[in-house]
């Protein structure tokens, strides 16, 4: 069961990288630095960066190797500014509970050993998350009401990575569009009232691997789902005006994932 999966992963991240000789962790804001950006150009591989609430207006290029994590869940919020890849993923990096808004396009990866978790996407002016050739883990993720898709893949491939219990939820196109050759896994997530194809993926493709999602109110749907998801009212608490994404127990049923868990992101916010 993930219970304060998000403080168990900022703990682990800790972990690992105290665990590497050369490994070090950098506090934002701090006297070594005031930005994101800044503490990035002071991080090593294998280094962590630690970030204190706040709103960080900035475009942020991640260096290979390096962990970028907010020390409260949403509490540190990167914002574009209106403009531009808020967040570009490198090599072997990690983010997680951040939110991310407010760009052109939320986070861009194309590197492999990438994994963004536990983010809040929203707002941005075309895509909240954008991945060529090597698909990052994408795990318990809220990506809503940006105007383009909530996630875009173009020629990704994985052995070891999936789209999995994310909320994508009120995009203004797809909620999940592949093309290229693609071969990804996904599965448990919540994807409703998206206003084009919950799930948009060429028709040549034979690699994508769909279960136990919930597919609810997308605007077009050309046929049916893939047999093992679901379409149900999800049941979303206060989606618009606070953002919570979890289920109404009250209103939604109990159907469960493929690991027994809820459906979509499971986050303790």
């Amino acid at each position: 069961m993930k219970i304060g999966i998000y403080t168990a992963l900022s703990c682990a991240v800790g972990l690992l990288m105290f665990s590497q000789t050369y490994a070090a962790s950098i506090t934002v804001p701090s006297a070594e630095a005031s930005t994101i950006s800044e503490a990035m150009i002071h991080a090593r591989r294998g280094d962590t960066i630690w970030v204190e609430r706040g709103v960080y207006r900035e475009h942020v290029l991640m260096a290979p190797g390096v962990a970028l994590i907010s020390r409260s869940l949403f509490g540190a919020v990167i914002d574009g500014g209106g403009k531009g890849t808020v967040v570009t993923m490198g090599r072997n990096n990690i983010i997680s509970g951040f939110e991310i808004k407010n760009g052109t396009i939320g986070i861009f990866s194309d590197g492999p050993g990438v994994e963004i978790r536990d983010c809040r996407i929203v707002n941005n002016w075309q895509t909240g998350i954008i991945t060529v050739r090597h698909l990052p883990v994408i795990e318990d993720n809220i990506i809503a009401f940006n105007r383009g898709s909530g996630i875009q893949g173009w020629d990704v491939r994985t052995t070891a990575s999936s789209i999995n219990h994310n909320s994508i939820a009120f995009n203004g196109n797809h909620g999940i569009a592949l093309g290229g050759n693609s071969e990804v896994i996904i599965e448990n997530n919540v994807v409703a009232y998206n206003e084009r194809f919950g799930l948009k993926v060429l028709d040549h493709e034979e690699n994508v691997q769909v279960v136990d999602n919930n597919f609810y109110r997308n605007l077009y749907s050309p046929h049916p789902y893939p047999p093992g998801n679901f379409s149900f009212d999800p049941a979303f608490i206060a989606p618009r005006t606070s953002m919570n994404f979890k289920s109404d127990p009250t209103l939604c049923c109990k159907t469960k994932s493929s690991d027994n868990e809820d459906l979509g992101a499971r986050l303790n916010y």
